[in-house]
């Protein structure tokens, strides 16, 4: 069993093996495929009332294959990985843990020994630090795809980064998603509070403006973390591996709860079963892969775990004292609202 850590638990082999690799894949071309199978994912999902948009729902994101679509992703890169160094897993980012700091600027994810530092101001805020910095050489970004180099913009999106709370208030959650299964600040669910579009709006007790969690992240790192070819900055795997750990941490949750409760077997990971728009149903094959969702539920089965930590054991403590939100708000709104 393969087990990812938070990338700050690696030695130092271990981190110069997984960024090495990343150098390896990008000179070979091989990581640019992944921005643009990304990218290629934002079609529409919808059914004949929705808006025909994928900023409405698409094959990824603002719907129920949001986490088993980004797990498969997560898969597809880790594999590539383990092709160099079969001891590779894919680390993941605890940016609760950043929160907590003065400044998050200076969290040790962004030293030079690990993915480098903010995008310089006065050099159109291409990254100067680091093993992906523009001057190295080492990461030249197409320019149809957001290029030529590697931008961050820490904090001017939005001031600051997720806590333990906002992510217990996910966990909390007693169910994966909810019809209309879109991204409404009133759709009830573990996927839709996580992806980041339960708002203010949504739920009284969120208490940042803005997006939220996922959404929240992506706009903090800002830059080349913003657009939909966002796995330009190799930050957006470990970002979304911690998403995948917190779906996993979930997933637990929920097995015990339904034990708690006298149910047999494992409590359910995913729905809708059927119904919802092609690409979301359980069946459904995450494209442009082989694998459906129903393959991809169950992390055990998949080979791999998460290190466990003692900020991890914090937030579902924190999670367990919380009440789910258990209706649906009258007003109903498709479109994410601040």
């Amino acid at each position: 069993m393969l087990v990812r850590r938070e990338i700050r638990s690696l030695g130092n082999e271990d981190r110069k093996s997984f960024i090495e690799a990343l150098l390896a894949l990008k000179k070979a071309g091989r990581y640019d495929q992944y921005v643009h199978w990304h990218h290629a994912v934002m079609v529409p999902t919808i059914d004949p009332t929705e808006p025909a948009t994928p900023d409405y729902r698409n094959g990824a994101h603002r719907g129920p294959a949001f986490l088993p679509w980004h797990r498969e992703f997560l898969l597809q890169v880790e594999a590539d990985l383990q092709k160099i160094n079969s001891a590779i897993t894919v680390p993941y980012w605890d940016w609760t843990v950043d929160a907590k700091l003065d400044d998050p600027h200076a969290s040790q994810i962004w030293s030079p020994e690990y993915l480098g530092g903010n995008g310089v101001e006065a050099d159109s805020w291409r990254v100067g630090t680091g093993p992906f910095a523009n001057s190295t050489g080492n990461w030249p970004i197409p320019i149809n795809h957001g290029g030529p180099a590697l931008l961050r913009r820490f904090g001017f999106d939005i001031p600051t980064l997720p806590t333990a709370e906002d992510v217990a208030l996910a966990i909390a959650e007693t169910v994966y998603d909810a019809p209309p299964h879109n991204s409404g600040p009133f759709t009830l669910g573990f996927r839709n509070r996580i992806e980041g579009w339960v708002t203010q709006r949504g739920d009284a007790r969120v208490k940042l403006a803005g997006s939220q969690l996922h959404n929240r992240v992506h706009l903090w790192v800002g830059g080349s973390m913003t657009p939909m070819t966002s796995p330009n900055d190799p930050v957006f795997f470990l970002h979304h591996c911690f998403i995948d750990k917190l779906w996993a941490d979930w997933q637990k949750k929920q097995d015990s709860d339904w034990e708690d409760n006298g149910y047999p077997g494992k409590a359910p990971r995913y729905n809708p079963v059927s119904g919802a728009p092609q690409g979301h149903n359980a069946g459904d094959v995450l494209k442009p892969w082989e694998r459906t969702i129903n393959e991809v539920l169950d992390i055990e089965a998949l080979g791999y775990s998460y290190e466990k930590t003692a900020n991890q054991q914090h937030i579902l403590a924190l999670a367990a004292s919380i009440a789910p939100r258990s209706t649906f708000a009258a007003e109903r709104s498709p479109f994410w609202a601040p």
